[in-house]
């Protein structure tokens, strides 16, 4: 029997809603089932990531929230920041099972299990996944943050900001790498990702440039000029074994370029070995997705659409139209849910009424991850909780 080629894909709307949706591309007309579809948050959803079972999102209304796939079910809000969350990133999923331990302000934790906020108030928060502890607060930054990203050995992070800077963060002692201002440039970088697998070289895009740095050098090494178009997001992948820097743009347009034409000095007229033209306006985000029956590109768009592509054939495999203003992407392996943890017809979320920034530090920690299972007198006492189901579609 031939496996499946099935994938979920998770996207966030400025009508602060979270939709889940699987694609089977095992059919011969690729069919979409919405799995969930809820609000999230109070105010639009801004970013998504996910990690094993683990999927967080980030809002406007500052807070982030936690959820498990497995059990199709919220496990509760980091609320550490004073501002829109702007972006969120897990750690190498690919080194989280490394027996090494590292020491982050005095403590011991395993190597490779971090969750990165960044937000509006000038801040990156390291969150150790294990438990969701604040580890620590990257501080240095005097303007809103605009993107973070995680070295490929979890042992620095990089962040861009409206500060006119680059800041790099060493994180096994959370504490300042290095700063790279933007002297000869008047716009500030809008999103930032390493380069390869080894991180030698890192972009910084602008509103209409894209800046490859050489990490050793800390200097601009080559540009990519977008003209009159904007930088909507920029991703790294690596198809038939070559690595490509791909680039959204306001048209909505997805330009690659592949890493080593980026790598070549003095460059500034690199030009894209491909793209793909799906959306009718601007590209809001993209995520790349391989299994054993392929690459796969996921784009969303102010369309509403979202769209899925072949990589290998480059050519538009499915579209969905969510009806809604699409804002950020996340996409996770099919097998993440185990249907027997769940009930097929209807899964629930607890939520208490009572606020959440009301709640004592460690009270929360165990209403989100369960550390007393036996409820005291006071919670005996406490009213009020209620259910709200995600109806499946």
């Amino acid at each position: 029997m031939m496996a499946r080629n099935q994938f979920r894909i998770i996207v966030g709307s400025y009508e602060h809603n979270i939709l889940c949706l699987s694609i089977d591309l095992s059919l011969s007309t690729p069919v979409f089932t919405p799995i969930f579809h809820f609000q999230a948050h109070t105010l639009s959803v801004k970013c998504l990531d996910i990690s094993g079972r683990y999927l967080v999102s980030g809002s406007n209304d500052e807070n982030i929230r936690i959820y498990d796939l497995q059990k199709r079910k919220e496990l509760g809000t980091l609320l550490a920041h004073q501002g829109s969350i702007t972006a969120l990133k897990f750690s190498n999923r690919a080194t989280d099972n490394q027996e090494e331990t590292v020491s982050v302000s005095g403590k011991k934790a395993p190597a490779g299990k971090w969750l990165l906020s960044a937000s509006e108030d000038n801040h990156v928060i390291v969150w150790r996944v294990k438990d969701w502890e604040n580890f620590g607060t990257l501080k240095g930054h005097t303007a809103r943050i605009n993107d973070v990203d995680i070295h490929p050995s979890n042992r620095i992070a990089i962040s861009v900001s409206e500060d006119h800077s680059i800041r790099l963060w060493n994180l096994m002692t959370v504490k300042k790498a290095a700063v790279l201002k933007l002297k000869n440039y008047s716009q500030n970088a809008q999103f930032v990702r390493w380069l390869g697998q080894d991180g030698a070289y890192f972009a910084a895009a602008l509103l209409n440039k894209v800046l490859i740095y050489k990490t050793s050098t800390a200097k601009v090494h080559s540009e990519i000029d977008l003209g009159r178009l904007s930088v909507m997001h920029i991703e790294r992948t690596t198809i038939d074994g070559e690595d490509y820097l791909a680039v959204g743009l306001s048209n909505g347009r997805v330009n690659f370029y592949t890493a080593k034409s980026l790598y070549e000095e003095n460059i500034k007229d690199v030009q894209p070995v491909f793209d793909l033209l799906g959306h009718t306006n601007r590209i809001k985000d993209f995520k790349f997705y391989e299994n054993e029956c392929g690459s796969y590109l996921v784009t969303i768009g102010s369309d509403g659409k979202v769209i899925v592509w072949d990589l290998n054939k480059r050519e538009q495999l499915a579209v969905y139209d969510a009806g809604e203003r699409l804002n950020c992407l996340a996409i996770c392996d099919e097998a993440t849910e185990k249907y027997e943890t769940i009930n097929k017809r209807e899964a629930t979320i607890e939520i208490d009424e009572q606020s959440e920034v009301e709640h004592d530090v460690e009270e929360l920690k165990q209403e989100m991850f369960g550390k007393t299972r036996k409820k005291s007198n006071k919670h005996k006492k406490r009213k009020g909780n209620k259910k709200v189901s995600i109806e499946m579609e």
